[in-house]
């Protein structure tokens, strides 16, 4: 990963984060921002997931999904241009061109604050300070989990940052039969359902 020791020291206090995911987000977009948001919160940050469009109500069973804010729905964009304005760190999951989070582009592109990135797909732009991109990766969510132990926080997951983890990878492999599950992406899933994660439940 590209200046983990500068992000490191960054987050070393307390910060206003706000996580976004791709429109439309898939389980890999919002598992990955809710993971790393809980995760965040552990860590003692103040977190908020801003998705610029709604997603499917079977997504809705995610840890914290009922305070994400919705960027198109009435009335919210004006706090979340707030909230953006006043965010120390903008996290950008599961994309890597500013053109997939819509009507939040210009506010994005325009931020000062300091961003990152962390992506599996190809043709990333030049736009973070940090960057944790990947295209080798089956999904975010493995990306999470890997970022979460390269800021020394493995003890820190819990069952519910792994449901949203598990939800990610599952989706993006196919629920394991796609090419991409390779035997890190089992490593990973394993590490995931020792905290006493109901694999089952999730499918």
């Amino acid at each position: 990963m590209e200046n983990l020791n500068q992000l490191k020291e960054f987050l070393s206090t307390p910060r206003k984060i706000v996580l976004i995911p791709h429109r439309k987000p898939d389980a890999d977009a919002l598992g990955s921002c809710l993971g790393l948001s809980l995760f965040f919160q552990k860590l003692g940050h103040h977190t908020t997931v801003i998705s610029p469009t709604d997603y499917p109500n079977f997504l809705h069973w995610m840890p914290q999904n009922s305070e994400v804010v919705i960027y198109n729905a009435g009335g919210s964009q004006a706090r979340a241009d707030a909230l953006i304005a006043n965010a120390e760190l903008l996290v950008c999951l599961d994309f890597s061109g500013l053109n997939r989070i819509d009507k939040m582009t210009p506010v994005i592109t325009d931020s000062k604050c300091k961003k990152l990135l962390i992506d599996h797909h190809i043709g990333k732009e030049e736009f973070a300070d940090f960057e944790l991109w990947d295209i080798t990766a089956a999904a975010t969510a493995e990306l999470i989990y890997d970022f979460i132990g390269l800021m020394d926080g493995m003890h820190l997951l819990d069952v519910d940052i792994a449901a949203c983890l598990y939800a990610g990878i599952m989706t993006d492999t196919g629920s394991f039969k796609f090419s991409n599950t390779s035997a890190k992406v089992h490593r990973t899933i394993a590490g995931l359902l020792d905290l006493g994660l109901d694999a089952s439940r999730i499918h």
